[in-house]
């Protein structure tokens, strides 16, 4: 089974790449495949500025060309910042084909009016949103966080933009519910250790296609992620279609 895990975060200061072997060696002997980097959001607080932004998508950029048949990238903004300032930083990403959307953490909420420049520029790119979302936590206060309720107002507002959720495993019931009926939102299943019935759960109401795997390493290991996986009472079609085929499908990730 080709697992593409949508969801790590490498560590900025890793300067001789030894935490980021270790990753991937660790990666590959569980049979993960390709791993999507979303860049270390934490690094510099909140609310990075337009330098550190820079910063965090270099060491992104530098990876995916370093190990690129193994890493794809997420283009990390901070909505804050001026959408021409985003668009060039979006721009400079992408000219490497190996990323394969947009990250935002928590400088915002995603109801806020400065998140609307984020999806346009996804929509004009034709390209992927993941947005953090938890729903037992509240991060210093409701400015910064977004909760499964905010992402499928932002769903609703905008239908043709496809947009993963992160963290189901927190976000749970209420977030499984929440973007149920906006057919553009996928969920990925970090944001915590595995909780019985939470996967059995959002196959049923979501269906096994809307769902992508996830790990959070280096944070959380990459075997008891996958046991929320191959430990949930759903079948194999299921399986193989949250822990590869969707993300494959979703992301454009054309290589056996």
């Amino acid at each position: 089974m080709n697992i593409i895990d949508i969801h790590v975060h490498p560590e900025l200061e890793d300067q001789d790449y030894s935490l980021t072997e270790k990753m991937i060696g660790l990666a590959k002997r569980y049979g993960v495949k390709h791993i999507c980097l979303l860049g270390d959001v934490l690094h510099f607080g909140y609310d990075p500025s337009e330098e550190q932004i820079r910063k965090i998508n270099d060491q992104t950029i530098e990876l995916v060309e370093k190990w690129s048949d193994f890493f794809f990238g997420f283009c990390f903004l901070n909505p804050k910042h001026p959408e021409e300032f985003m668009q060039q930083e979006a721009g400079r990403c992408f000219k490497n084909k190996n990323f394969k959307g947009i990250k935002l953490e928590v400088a915002v909420n995603a109801r806020n009016k400065h998140v609307e420049k984020v999806m346009r520029i996804a929509r004009n790119m034709n390209i992927v949103v993941l947005l953090h979302s938890w729903s037992t936590e509240i991060i210093d206060n409701r400015e910064h966080q977004s909760d499964p309720e905010d992402i499928a107002y932002l769903a609703s507002h905008f239908p043709d933009v496809k947009i993963i959720m992160a963290h189901v495993t927190s976000a749970r019931e209420r977030g499984v519910l929440a973007i149920k009926p906006f057919s553009n939102v996928w969920v990925d299943t970090s944001g915590g250790q595995p909780i019985a019935g939470t996967i059995e759960y959002a196959v049923e109401k979501l269906g096994s296609e809307r769902i992508l795997f996830g790990s959070d390493a280096p944070g959380r290991d990459f075997s008891a992620q996958l046991g929320k996986i191959y430990g949930s009472n759903i079948s194999e079609y299921a399986k193989r279609s949250i822990l590869g085929e969707n993300a494959r499908k979703l992301l454009g990730i054309t290589d056996g």
